[in-house]
């Protein structure tokens, strides 16, 4: 195979200036904070225990305004100076750097650099890589702002566009191809998906064909030696934003609500109609609080856990963890016998209407059904992706992402059907062994029921001696049988062209040879015997 590579340059003027401007910001946050004397007052409350709730001085609500003002100087520029860094990591990392693949006879290689640094690199065996795909680019912002700091943090946003999966189950997100966000074709036509281009490439030199993906019974079969499966939702970095989202609008919201309650107190005792507002104003804060905690509540039970598919044995065991402060947290989890389960199916996703993204990003949905045969069930694998955050290029958004969820339905079909068939074949591995390592007697009556019942066997030959076995699963999975190259027979053609000549009759056969020993008799014996089985078991039926 010729090497090749394939590269693609990230840099441009407009990053270098954002990067600029960034820097700038940040400093500014900075000496403004300092200016300002907030380390300062943050220093003397801390030493003299100087409290920042109401005192008598002044006027409760007046009093309580300045403690939030404050506190907003408090959290704010350093909020500020956080965000600029990141998006400063981020332009240095998708928008500045040059990202490279190189094809070789065995090997795939991919490198992110910028200038001398290596940011990102990975390198798979050509093998090893099952399927290329396209990673749908997400919506660009609808939002315009005066302030020009967070203008940038809205445009610089990454889009990494190419998936590449190997056999292991391990993911590469590779590609950086943002959105032209100010093109008007982003937002109301349909503009050239330039991944497309570079996936179709790879796909022919890499000799890969797509696979589509269909939701059906019949499952891509998994390494059987798989005990534990890990699902984790794979759009959890935009779930943890929306949910940051809610987590400081819940706290500046509480902030309201303070003010409100205080000065409605004040104005209950003063006496004035104008309690009714606050009263109201406060049910409307209660009431936005309330779906603002259950969107955070979904977060922390749906999408935040990863899901453990464990096979012990004969039983599955599922967990749902939660994962804090290096400790996992078990939030639900059971056990079944993996006889018991009648069927494993897919539920319909829910429909996603267009309302704030941070609550339509966290509305869950379970969809995957484990349904026993005593008519139980459990609902597992929270799937929900918003359609809305995607722009759809040539193609249906939503089959584009159901496409995905099929994917990670197989896996977990397969994973729980699989381990039911290891569970059953370890125990007929065992009940083969057991039978391999019987008197030799036995072993040789147990090796010719075989024969006569399956209608084949297995002859190995060699300069010393002939040897006679049976049962496909002992032969291909024993290791006493890993070195010794045995022949599937038929067994009526090893009959008429071994069995029935007589040039063959006094040569010494090797019946049920287990590694150690067998049982050894001639042709002629190893033939009387046969037809006298056959002929019991024809007087039986």
């Amino acid at each position: 195979m010729e090497k090749k590579e394939i590269k693609l340059n990230h840099f441009n003027i407009y990053a270098v200036i954002a990067l600029i401007a960034l820097i700038y910001f940040s400093v500014k946050c900075i000496q403004f904070y300092f200016e300002v004397g907030i380390p300062k007052e943050i220093w003397e409350i801390i030493i003299t225990k100087k409290t920042i709730f109401i005192s008598n001085e002044k006027n409760k609500t007046t009093n309580l305004l300045e403690n939030l003002l404050f506190l907003l100087f408090v959290f704010i520029p350093p909020l500020l100076v956080y965000l600029f860094v990141k998006k400063i990591y981020k332009i240095c990392n998708y928008f500045l750097s040059e990202e490279k693949i190189i094809i070789s006879d065995e090997h795939f290689y991919y490198t992110r650099k910028l200038a001398m640094f290596n940011l990102k690199k990975f390198e798979i065996n050509l093998n090893e890589i099952k399927k290329i795909t396209k990673i749908p680019m997400k919506v660009s912002t609808r939002f315009s702002t005066n302030i020009p700091a967070l203008a940038i943090l809205w445009y610089f946003k990454e889009q990494e566009r190419i998936l590449i999966k190997d056999k292991n189950g391990k993911e590469y997100k590779i590609w950086n191809i943002p959105a032209r966000k100010f093109s008007p074709s982003t937002y109301y036509g349909t503009p050239k998906d330039d991944a497309d281009l570079y996936i179709k490439e790879l796909r022919e030199y890499l000799k890969l064909e797509e696979k589509i993906m269909e939701d059906s019974q019949e499952t891509e079969s998994l390494n059987v030696e798989m005990k534990k499966l890990i699902y984790s939702h794979p759009d959890l970095s935009e779930k943890k934003e929306s949910f940051l989202i809610l987590f400081f609008s819940q706290i500046f919201l509480m902030f309201i609500f303070l003010v409100l309650f205080i000065e409605g107190i004040t104005v209950f005792y003063e006496g004035g109609i104008e309690i009714l507002f606050f009263i109201v104003m406060s049910i409307a804060c209660i009431v936005i609080s309330y779906f603002l905690i259950k969107g955070m509540k979904n977060a922390i039970i749906y999408f935040f856990p990863y899901e453990e598919y464990e096979i012990i044995e004969d039983r599955l065991y599922y967990k749902k963890k939660l994962k804090l402060l290096g400790k996992s947290f078990i939030m639900k989890k059971f056990d079944v016998n993996l006889k018991d389960i009648d069927s494993i199916s897919s539920l319909p996703p829910k429909i996603s209407f267009r309302g704030l993204k941070c609550f339509d990003d966290l509305k869950p949905c379970k969809r995957i059904y484990i349904r026993l045969k005593n008519g139980e069930g459990y609902e597992v694998c929270n799937f929900a992706k918003n359609p809305y955050n995607y722009v759809a290029f040539f193609q249906d958004v939503n089959k584009a992402i159901e496409g995905e969820f099929i994917e990670i339905f197989n896996n977990i079909k397969s994973f729980i059907e699989n381990g039911e068939k290891k569970y059953n074949f370890e125990k007929q591995l065992e009940e083969i062994k057991s039978n391999y390592n019987l008197e030799k007697s036995e072993r040789y009556n147990f090796i010719l029921d075989k024969i006569i019942e399956e209608g084949k066997l297995y002859f190995y030959k060699d300069e010393e001696k002939f040897i006679v076995n049976a049962e496909e699963i002992a032969i291909k999975n024993l290791e006493i049988f890993n070195t010794m190259n045995f022949e599937e027979v038929d067994f009526y053609l090893f009959y008429i062209n071994l069995l029935s000549k007589k040039e063959n009759q006094d040569k010494k056969v090797l019946v049920g040879f287990n590694g150690i020993d067998g049982k050894e008799v001639t042709i002629s014996k190893l033939k009387d015997d046969i037809n006298e089985i056959r002929d019991s078991k024809s007087t039986f039926i």
